[in-house]
């Protein structure tokens, strides 16, 4: 049954962990901002598009800390295209690098104290189950997070364990094939 708060909190999560990976110059940091990217911004889409409006009809003491959350993402979006523009060996990279990595945790705390709550609270077990077939499909094409396929960075660092050699140079859908996934 897949639950809209659990499901947001799952996909907050796996951004948290693809950008501890991302902090590490041993990585291929664009390629995991990319994949922050291609998760994180039909999160915000979705979110901004049916969980926030919810919640502020379920709760309109909730108004601000909405405009908040739409706020933050807008943020968040513009200074992870600008990263995503450059390079890590720009000057000034890796402290975008941390002031993202900052806001979007300061945003998930704020959204799952303040916001989730109203959903958990107000919502029906099929409301919150129909809210989260719908973000799934939104997010993540209706997969559910342990059926969703790996990530190119994820791919990568199976390939390193396995110590495979030109991983660093391989599509996504070579390492699937190379780490025994494709």
């Amino acid at each position: 049954m897949p639950d809209i708060v659990e499901i947001i909190k799952e996909q907050h999560q796996k951004v948290d962990a693809l950008l501890e990976q991302a902090a590490s110059e041993e990585n291929d940091q664009l390629a995991i901002l990319q994949e922050i990217a291609k998760m994180l911004l039909p999160h915000s889409e979705a979110e901004e598009d049916f969980v926030y409006p919810t919640i502020r009809a379920k709760a309109a003491e909730t108004g601000e800390e909405v405009r908040d959350g739409v706020e933050e993402h807008h943020q968040i979006e513009e200074m992870l295209r600008n990263l995503l523009d450059g390079s890590p060996d720009d000057p000034g990279w890796d402290g975008t690098l941390a002031a993202i990595t900052g806001e979007l945790r300061h945003h998930v705390e704020e959204e799952e104290q303040d916001l989730l709550p109203v959903l958990a609270d107000r919502l029906s077990d099929a409301e919150r189950e129909e809210m989260g077939q719908r973000f799934l499909a939104a997010t993540t094409g209706g997969l559910p997070a342990e059926e969703h396929p790996a990530t190119r960075q994820e791919l990568y660092e199976k390939a390193k364990e396995q110590d495979i050699p030109g991983r660093s140079s391989m599509t996504k859908d070579e390492l699937a094939k190379a780490v025994g996934e494709g």
